[in-house]
Formats: structure tokens, sequence, C-alpha cells
């Protein structure tokens, strides 16, 4: 923020997950965009799988003066498969054919070819 990077942003996928746990058993992370501000960024937080609201965050063209931003995106890791919603072993096992073909269908995805 000191340097006035307005042309930067990052995104943080904040799905309360890690390698191979839930992160709040590991670290708290609900001062993370109070941490960011503190350093000069321009924080939003949004639902991060509304897409209208991830564009509205990072705007338009950012002045080059301003300060960087931060888009704080919530997530639901595994969102819209039942099998996967919030379920942390989905974070590192493989699907099978039957739970891949599962997952796009209630996607509503065309499965694709593999």
């Amino acid at each position: 923020a000191h340097h006035r990077v307005g042309r930067l942003a990052a995104i943080l996928d904040l799905n309360g997950q890690q390698a191979l746990g839930y992160t709040r058993d590991v670290l708290d992370l609900t001062s993370v965009p109070d941490r960011f501000a503190a350093f000069g960024w321009r924080v939003t937080e949004v639902d991060g799988h509304d897409r209208s609201a991830l564009a509205g965050a990072l705007g338009d063209e950012p002045d080059a003066e301003a300060p960087p931003t931060v888009v704080v995106a919530r997530t639901t890791f595994g969102r819209g498969v039942s099998y996967m919603e919030s379920r942390i072993e989905w974070h590192y096992l493989p699907m099978t054919d039957a739970q891949y073909e599962q997952a796009q269908a209630e996607l509503g995805a065309r499965a694709a070819v593999r």
C-alpha cells in the first residue's frame, strides 16, 4: 500500500479448509480482512460464488495511485456437489468416473470427454 500500486488486486478464497483439515483447527482467520486493512489495502468481502459480486468488488480500471485491493471471497468448498460440499476429504481424494459424472450432473454441466 505504501507504494500506491492501485492496479494490484488479490482474491483470497477463504473457504475454511487447508490440506488435510479445517483452517479453524490451525489458525483463526476471522481477522484476515482487518489485517489487510491495517497494511493499507482496500478490502472488500463478498460471496465468492457470486460472479457479479466478484466483478463489482474488482471494479473498473483502478486508479494507479490508489491502494491495492484484496477481495476476500468467502466460499464453501465443494459447493453444488452433494457428496463433496463442506467435506474436507474432497480436498485430496480422487473421484471415480461415476462420481465425476454425478458431480457434472449436479452442477448442470455437460460431462466432458476424458
